[in-house]
């Protein structure tokens, strides 16, 4: 491939080094860095091709990466599958090679081409370029993602067999809370949403809880009204503490309740009990203490 846009892009960035304000050396680094990654992954694919990396004593090349450019696996691999995008589709490449789009970007139209096909890509090369060029990864995915869901619509219906097979919703114990997932269909999801809107809207105008805030708040709220008119399973049940005591323990609790209610200043403050010594002076002959 054609180095001289990549090398134009750090004869602009080595100027912007030597005279230029901090905001054009971030732009011209940025943009030689982008540029430097297309260029990297082009000289990996050729030493994969080749097996060069043999001469270095590497059984791979992952390996090598590891060894000679101080990459993990995983980066290497990502490097090497741009390649492919940079190959098939020439207008992207030499947005790449210039620095004007960067490997994250590139990477979006490797997705292109696995799951919209080659035809499609370069058909709409253009466009995706300059989606490229103007915005970040994320919104360049969503534009080839609207593609392949137009042309691939048998995608979206087997995307949606798959999912109501795993409708779940899962709420799993973490050391400081708990961490909800799950998957709903489209009813029942409405019908969460719903509901949750509901509960965390603004009480007034000066309520300045977020709508995080809110929305945690509001189900605690619905939460505990379920629990306070009882569960399902426990037939309607509040929740509640059950004391099981004999007779005479009921009947000298409700003495000494009534004693210290009634007479509070003739109950001793000590008692000979377990070794304590009482108070003449406040024990009454008909008090047991």
């Amino acid at each position: 491939m054609n180095p001289e846009p990549t090398i134009a892009a750090m004869r602009t960035a080595a100027q912007a080094l030597r005279t230029g304000d901090a905001r054009d050396r971030a732009r011209a680094i940025q943009v030689a860095q982008d540029a430097l990654d297309a260029a990297k992954a082009v000289a990996l694919a050729e030493i994969d091709a080749t097996k060069d990396y043999e001469i270095d004593g590497a059984s791979t090349l992952n390996a090598w990466v590891r060894n000679q450019l101080r990459l993990n696996s995983g980066q290497a691999t990502s490097l090497v599958k741009n390649v492919v995008a940079l190959r098939d589709l020439p207008l992207m490449a030499g947005a790449a090679l210039s620095g004007q789009i960067s490997a994250a970007h590139v990477r979006v139209f490797v997705y292109g081409l696995a799951h919209v096909g080659l035809e499609p890509m370069r058909q709409f090369e253009d466009v995706f370029v300059d989606v490229a060029r103007n915005h970040d990864p994320a919104e360049l995915f969503e534009t080839v993602k609207h593609l392949k869901d137009t042309i691939h619509p048998e995608d979206l219906d087997d995307a949606w067999e798959r999912g109501m097979d795993k409708e779940d919703i899962a709420v799993d114990a973490l050391p400081d809370g708990w961490h909800v997932t799950g998957f709903l269909n489209t009813v029942t999801g409405a019908k969460l949403k719903k509901v949750l809107d509901s509960v965390s809207a603004p009480h007034d105008a000066e309520d300045t809880r977020t709508g995080a805030q809110r929305r945690v708040q509001g189900l605690d709220d619905l939460l505990t009204d379920i629990l306070g008119d009882g569960l399902p399973s426990d037939k309607g049940v509040k929740p509640h503490l059950s004391v099981f005591v004999d007779a005479d323990t009921l009947e000298a609790a409700a003495s000494h309740v009534k004693a210290t209610t009634e007479n509070p200043h003739l109950i001793p403050t000590t008692c000979r009990q377990h070794g304590r010594r009482s108070s003449p002076a406040t024990v009454r002959s008909d008090q047991t203490c």
